[in-house]
Formats: C-alpha cells, structure tokens, sequence
C-alpha cells in the first residue's frame, strides 16, 4: 500500500487539482448534477485511470448476454407453462432454466436464478438423477457439478464445452400470497465475466386461495 501511494504521488495524477491516491472513492453528488470532475495528468509519462460504478438502475435491465444467452420457464408437475401472473397458494412448480453457448466454448459456468419472495424451493432431492419419478416429460441435464438450493436462490456449477444448450431444472411452492418482483436470472463465466448472459426481470402473482 505504501508503494501504491508513493508511485501515485510521484505520477502526479490529479483529481480537481488536488494529489489523488491509489484510490479515490467518488460520491454521488460529486458525480450527478455539479460542475465536471477534472482528472489530470501532470506526470511526463503516460499512467492508466480505472474507472468503476456501482449503482442501482432505475428501470429493469433487459435480458441481455455476450457468449450466453438464458431462457427461464415454469411448469406443472405435468408439465404444462405455467403463467407467473396465476399461481394458486400451496402449487408446486418446476423452474426450468436454459443456457445456449452462442459459439463452441470450454468454461466453468455459474447459474443463478433468484426466487420471488412468495416461493420457495420444495424438496430439492425430487429433482437429482434417477428421481424425477412423474416428471418423465422433464429433459433436464445433469451437468452440475455442485449445487445449491438456498432460501433466495438456485445456484449451479457446471463445467460447459461445446455449443449445444444445457437445462437445470428445481422445484418450487409457493409459500404466500401477493405479488412480487422476480429478479433476473444469470449466467457467468467463473474466469472470464466478461461472458455473461441475463433475462429479463418479472413479476409473480400467487393467489390468496389454494386451487
């Protein structure tokens, strides 16, 4: 850290005229709606800036990807869609999610897919191998190499080579009434997170009566 700091003085990087550091951390009301923030370079030699926002978007992201694309789909037991708009109170549903390699890629993926606050994961050991029982209809793979089945989220490991789709596959119930905002869905490559694939964000409705 003492070395950052010296070679940032020494580079003569400013921010505003004043000595900027190793790291200089930037408020929004520096950012948004005041005069422009001048970073200079008074040095002789050429010094790399990184730049890094974070921030809560205003409106939903759409569904977006580069190298992936990511579909997610529910289902009855029988397999039938089911509309996020008329879940009945107590229902079990299988959540598919799809991910499509948009060229031949070798990569260690990780799948996250979010719950709405009104489900949650029902039994996770129904959908392991060779224990799908009445879900005969369901071809989901099974690729992952680890998984986990939290309160908030399904999340899988799988090792990808090739350019053929893969399908994971959960079930879940839903545990209360109203309606509720259902995150995006993701993909990432682990090494590479420039590789990165998302759907859209939705909504979800459970009824206040069991059908």
């Amino acid at each position: 850290a003492h070395a950052l700091t010296d070679q940032a003085a020494a580079g003569g990087v400013t921010i505003d005229g004043a000595p900027a550091g190793p790291v200089l951390r930037l408020d929004e009301t520096r950012l948004v709606g005041g005069p422009a923030v001048a970073v200079t370079n008074a040095g002789s030699d050429d010094t790399l800036v990184v730049l890094t926002a974070f921030g809560v978007p205003d409106e939903p992201e759409p569904a977006q990807g580069n190298g992936y694309r990511i579909a997610r789909e529910w289902f009855t037991l029988d397999g039938a869609p089911v509309d996020p708009a008329a879940v009945a109170l107590n229902e079990r549903l299988v959540a598919v999610v799809t991910v499509t390699p948009e060229r031949d890629i070798e990569a260690r993926l990780i799948v996250t897919d979010p719950l709405p606050a009104g489900l949650e994961i029902d039994n996770p050991n129904l959908l392991r191998a060779g224990q799908t029982g009445q879900l005969a209809w369901l071809a989901a793979d099974d690729v992952a190499r680890h998984t986990e089945f939290r309160t908030d989220r399904f999340v899988a490991a799988v090792d990808w080579q090739g350019d053929q789709p893969f399908r994971l596959a959960y079930m879940v119930r839903a545990v209360s009434p109203g309606a509720f905002h259902h995150p995006a869905a993701g993909v990432e490559d682990m090494y590479r997170p420039a590789y990165r694939a998302r759907t859209d964000d939705g909504r979800v409705e459970v009824a206040d009566a069991p059908r």
